[in-house]
């Protein structure tokens, strides 16, 4: 009975050996590319901030903000009918051109401009596009007289491009016309990039005249500083950072983990706290993509992250 005993056991001890063995075997290779800079927080002070996005506008406030953009770009919108879109959305938009519209969550006071589309449907460029610096300096003129200039120190410009159209002519050859010159700018605190929400992007005509604008910026009224206790150590990170990646790729051939950046991450609720950045490849036998994610620093993050499921933090008052 013994004997039997003893190699029952052998049998479940082998059984399971067979089963680490597959599964170490289909885990994932991690490697890391030289431009991930390790995990270090040694001799960083970390913060979070508070940012206004609490503000319960009225609907003469985005009436109020729709006219001065109208009349910057020299459009119109029908006034006449503001719809309340629920969730604390207003909308207004123009019969003549769908592509018109002002869209404001009266909650954070974040809203989508569009001056229309309409006139730049035909062939051919946008006469007079300004670029480069000066492009930069126009857009910031408007910010202004909208009076919606943030601090300056926290503007990131992040990009001065365009929106092209292009169009296939009928010998089958295509042409691609340059419609509006596009200024991005992002957020930065305390030297580190904000990621997430906050954002400004000004899409200009001829002249420089405006043509669109996409604002999501809360004001930030309040900041803290964390203890070392209050913060993941280095190793604690890392190993969040490989299990999330395993996670993600269970049937990939390897991971390669492209950069690690120390950031701040805006939720768009008022948080905006210190997050590593993680930008990998995962690879498997006929292609890669990318995927991308945030790992909190703090053991009990304040900030609504994609990867969670609900957000159960009450939001600061």
């Amino acid at each position: 009975m013994k004997n039997i005993k003893f190699i029952y056991g052998l049998f479940i001890a082998a059984m399971l050996l067979n089963l680490f063995i597959v599964s170490f075997a289909m885990t994932p290779e991690i490697k890391y590319a030289e431009s991930a800079k390790p995990i270090s927080l040694e001799g960083k002070v970390l913060q979070s901030f508070y940012a206004n996005y609490r503000k319960d506008l009225t609907e003469k406030s985005v009436l109020e903000m729709a006219r001065l953009l109208t009349g910057a770009s020299g459009k119109s919108l029908n006034f006449e009918e503001l719809m309340d879109m629920k969730n604390g959305l207003m909308l207004l938009r123009n019969e003549e051109d769908p592509s018109a519209l002002f869209e404001m969550d009266t909650r954070s006071g974040s809203f989508i401009y569009n001056g229309g589309l309409k006139e730049y449907k035909k062939d051919g460029s946008t006469p007079n596009l300004i670029t480069g610096k000066e492009a930069e300096l126009i857009a910031l003129k408007h910010l202004d007289k909208l009076r919606l200039m943030p601090n300056k120190q926290e503007l990131k410009l992040v990009n001065i491009g365009g929106l092209n159209m292009a169009v296939l002519k009928s010998d089958g050859s295509t042409e691609v016309y340059n419609k509006l010159v596009t200024v991005r700018y992002d957020r930065i605190l305390s030297g580190l990039n904000v990621m997430g929400a906050s954002r400004i992007i000004v899409h200009m005509g001829t002249d420089g005249k405006l043509a669109g604008l996409i604002f999501n910026w809360g004001e930030v009224v309040d900041m803290k500083k964390f203890e070392p206790a209050e913060l993941l150590t280095e190793k604690e990170i890392k190993e969040i950072l490989e299990s999330r990646l395993r996670e993600a790729a269970k049937d990939a051939e390897k991971i390669i983990v492209q950069k690690v950046d120390l950031v701040l991450y805006d939720d768009g609720r008022g948080q905006i706290e210190p997050a590593y950045h993680v930008q990998a490849n995962l690879f498997y036998e006929a292609y890669d993509i990318p995927y991308d994610y945030y790992i909190p620093l703090l053991k009990k993050p304040l900030a609504f992250y994609p990867y969670m499921e609900a957000y159960d933090i009450k939001p600061t008052e």
